[in-house]
């Protein structure tokens, strides 16, 4: 699927229309598990959700639940958002249209058209380094909500961080988390403000998955990530 999403982009953004190139993309976008930013029509609020799964043969795709319960009727209403998201460095964007709603055990589950056009923009130049379970990262947040959380990070870049945090408090899309600590191998934590750009709860695992992106970082902490980051690139082309 991987080599299917890759290609050359414009600034003003590609558009993809080709219909296998879209079904990979919405099955990486469920491999990866990324959050993706819905917008709907005639509701302010901004909600998260998931791809749960795609049916090529049959038409549609999956999406979990909105986080949001305005959003949610809005959704179900007007039966059209905007998918914003993104995936291995590119922001993708495109319009989605719900074919049908279902619910078991209480959760909502829409099942919604594959879209006829995808819009990628290439954004982020740096390496995104994937966690894995034997690379383990804590994190800690010792203001949050009036709070002292904990948690790991599943992935970091010179850009930002995706965390997940042991709390049921979601932050709101641009709130600043300060002074949120990293404690990298073989380095001394690492203090940085992050901006988040995405929060959802994992309801499986009780957590809170956020994604943000580092804010105003000095060059020692960005040396101190670009160390560990070239580190594991060493280590990735070895194996």
């Amino acid at each position: 699927f991987k080599r299917a999403i890759q290609g050359d982009s414009s600034p003003a953004g590609e558009k993809v229309t080709d219909r296998k190139k879209i079904v990979a993309i919405l099955h990486q976008l469920k491999a990866d598990h990324e959050l993706l930013s819905v917008t709907v029509p005639g509701c302010k609020d901004k909600s998260n959700t998931a791809i749960l799964g795609t049916k090529e043969k049959q038409g549609h795709f999956y999406l979990d639940e909105l986080n949001s319960r305005p959003a949610h009727e809005a959704f179900l209403t007007g039966r059209k958002a905007r998918i914003d998201c993104r995936l291995q460095g590119m922001e993708l964007s495109f319009v989605a249209h719900m074919l049908k709603a279902h619910t078991a055990n209480g959760i909502a589950l829409y099942e919604l058209a594959i879209p006829n056009t995808v819009i990628r923009l290439q954004r982020r130049d740096s390496f995104r380094l994937r966690l894995n379970p034997g690379m383990v990262v804590p994190v800690s947040l010792a203001h949050f909500e009036g709070e002292t959380v904990s948690g790991e990070a599943m992935d970091l870049s010179a850009g930002g961080v995706g965390l997940f945090l042991h709390t049921r408090n979601i932050p709101s899309r641009g709130q600043i988390l300060h002074s949120l600590s990293l404690s990298m191998p073989r380095s001394r934590p690492l203090k940085a403000d992050v901006e988040v750009r995405f929060a959802k709860l994992e309801q499986a695992h009780h957590m809170l998955r956020i994604g943000g992106r580092f804010v105003n970082l000095n060059p020692r902490q960005e040396r101190q990530i670009a160390q560990f980051l070239a580190e594991q690139q060493r280590k990735l082309r070895r194996h």
